[in-house]
Order: C-alpha cells, then sequence, then structure tokens
C-alpha cells in the first residue's frame, strides 16, 4: 500500500485495488473487472493522476485516479500462464522499472525497464 496526502492506495490478495479517502474512510474506487488483475496484487505505486500497479498473474497496469478506469496493460510476461511474476514496480514520468520473475522457474528473475521517451 502507499499513502500520499489523505489517499491511501492499497493491493490486495484478491486481486483487487481500492483507493481510499483515509479522512473520511470512504473507498473511491475499486480497480478490478474483466481487464483488472487476475492474481494477488504484488506492488504499486500513484500520483494524482494515475495508478500502477503489478500483480503475481505477470501484468503491469495502468489506472485513472480519477475515474477508477483501467487504461492499459503495460507488461504482460508471456510465462504468466506458467509461473511468471511481477514482483515489484517503480516508475517515473520517464520510465518503468519492473522486477520479474516466477515461483518455478520458468522466467528468469530480471529487470525490465520501459523508456517512454523512447518508445
Amino acid at each position: 500500500m502507499e499513502l500520499s496526502g489523505d489517499i491511501l492506495v492499497s493491493g490486495n490478495a484478491d486481486s483487487t485495488v481500492k483507493v481510499w479517502n483515509i479522512v473520511t474512510g470512504q473507498c473511491l474506487h475499486t480497480f478490478h473487472g474483466q481487464k483488472g488483475h487476475q492474481s494477488a496484487v504484488t506492488s504499486l505505486q500513484f500520483n494524482e493522476k494515475f495508478a500502477v500497479t503489478s500483480s503475481d498473474d505477470g501484468t503491469v497496469k495502468l489506472w485513472d485516479m480519477k475515474t477508477g478506469e483501467f487504461i492499459r496493460d503495460l507488461v504482460s510476461l508471456w510465462s504468466s500462464r506458467s509461473g511468471g511474476v511481477v514482483w515489484r514496480v517503480c516508475c517515473s514520468e520517464q520510465k518503468l522499472v519492473c522486477a520479474v520473475g516466477s515461483r518455478n522457474g520458468t522466467e528468469d528473475t530480471k529487470l525490465l525497464v520501459m523508456d517512454f521517451d523512447h518508445m
């Protein structure tokens, strides 16, 4: 989970991501659904516009913080159906770094770096 100001974003074992106002206790959004994660959320990072979430389903997803809507998959590991996992994400406006691996050796442990300035 991550906190910024009065907003807390939590990643959950049930594959959902929730956005909370910690002053009122209100859940503002729940990121889930057909395009959402299919397994436990492993990491997240957000700013006032976007949330980036990773999961042990082998994906990294981009969400709209204002509307709660899914925007797109940023990463989808080819080995996700056979144990590929995105363990952690760290991002800036220019880069996304993902620590990936697997629970069963199907995916080598490595860092994936996406440079948005060169895409």
